[in-house]
């Protein structure tokens, strides 16, 4: 699995970083033109779109190689490690075939006669080209999840203290949580007192 998470990272950095750096290339390359020598380059911003699409498909890869993703964690604060465990499995099933059913779709509309004899306006490709961020991203966060589904299995889920983070992104102190914490043990039998 590990060779999997690997190879995983490296195909989603070198395709969501190379999109997002020709974007930002094409950009530059097209303002100095533009402004430094009178030269309009009338494809570039239909092709920076299109790079910033397929980035975005490929970040949304790395996103969930992150756990970062938009998630509402409201029944697993309440539950054991195992619990939580149970509750990231079903998340990553519904996960899972969201994926498969949005990314069967996406690889259907690929092969559609409209999207091989469409070609975009300004670059003049296919637009299967164009639209080949979509199963290929959704493909590649399958992927993705199946691992995390496996080392979730395996592992359990990574406790990467969520009520750190959040008291971080409020503004409380980590001391004073931690002091907090101390006081009152995981098992709910805490003395309930307080030092201040």
């Amino acid at each position: 699995m590990n060779a999997l998470n690997r190879g995983l990272t490296v195909v989603e950095n070198v395709l969501a970083a190379g999109a997002l750096a020709a974007a930002a290339l094409i950009a530059i390359v097209a303002v100095i033109l533009r402004s430094g020598f009178g030269v309009f380059l009338f494809w570039s911003e239909e092709a920076i779109i299109y790079l910033i699409i397929f980035s975005t498909f490929f970040g949304a890869v790395i996103t969930l190689r992150a756990q970062e993703h938009v998630n509402v964690d409201v029944i697993a604060t309440f539950l054991g490690k195992r619990g939580k465990q149970v509750m990231a499995l079903v998340a990553l099933v519904v996960t899972l075939i969201y994926l498969g059913v949005v990314g069967y779709f996406a690889w259907l509309l690929l092969f559609e006669p409209f999207s091989s004899s469409t070609s975009t306006p300004a670059i003049g490709i296919p637009l299967w080209v164009v639209e080949s961020a979509v199963p290929i991203g959704f493909t590649l966060m399958f992927l993705r999840a199946i691992e995390l589904l496996v080392r979730v299995w395996r592992h359990g889920v990574e406790e990467g203290d969520l009520l750190e983070a959040e008291a971080e992104a409020i503004g409380l102190d980590i001391e004073d949580l931690n002091r907090v914490r101390q006081e009152r043990p995981e098992d709910g039998k805490g003395t309930g007192r307080s030092d201040s």
